[in-house]
């Protein structure tokens, strides 16, 4: 495959350009999702050195096991799991923090059959124009920096990078069930502190 046609091949095409050692292919394939790796590792790690090298840490195993991609997935589903197995490792190598306590902090009790028992705080009734400010902003990243890594990431792929259920689901490798109560219980959370943090 010619350099020049690189950009018009399909990202199945380029893995396989990179299982014969390809470094023209690695590079088209580094400029279509490094921006979507580093923004992953930074918001799962909240350091931008980590998210630099989880950078390239991701470059070294796309060029490396390209070959163990199966095509059961999309490439780029393939490459958001890389990315945060590399986010993970890390955050265990880290000292432990106390976390917060999932059953009480992460929304509204519920009953056994997962409904909601108590009133949940609406923060569509934050103005638009507050959104938008940095302060506000600040606190927002704060309260997602406040989720285990295991909710933050559901977040992130779900509601900042826009992926879907089924998408996130394999990435993670979770029951949906299980996707859906982790996300269900961090945007409660969240709802939560962004209701707290409304101007008077």
């Amino acid at each position: 495959m010619e350099i020049t046609s690189l950009q018009g091949a399909s990202d199945a095409d380029l893995l396989r350009q990179i299982c014969r050692q390809d470094e023209s292919a690695l590079e088209e394939i580094l400029r279509r999702y490094q921006g979507k790796i580093y923004g992953l590792s930074l918001r799962m790690l909240r350091n931008s050195h980590d998210a630099e090298e989880v950078l390239q840490e991701v470059a070294l195993v796309i060029f490396q096991k390209a070959g163990t991609f199966r095509g059961e997935a999309k490439v780029g589903s393939w490459i958001y799991r890389v990315t945060a197995n590399a986010c993970f490792m890390r955050l265990r190598r880290r000292p432990k923090v106390k976390e917060i306590p999932l059953t009480e902090e992460l929304g509204p009790a519920m009953n056994e059959e997962g409904m909601v028992t108590e009133p949940v705080a609406d923060w569509s009734s934050i103005p638009r124009d507050e959104l938008e400010r940095k302060e506000l902003a600040d606190r927002i990243n704060a309260a997602l920096g406040e989720l285990p890594p295991e909710y933050r990431t559901v977040v992130v792929l779900r509601d900042v990078e826009g992926l879907s259920a089924e998408e996130t689901r394999e990435i993670l490798n979770l029951s949906l069930p299980a996707l859906k109560s982790r996300l269900h219980r961090a945007r409660l959370f969240l709802r939560k502190r962004l209701a707290d943090v409304q101007m008077p």
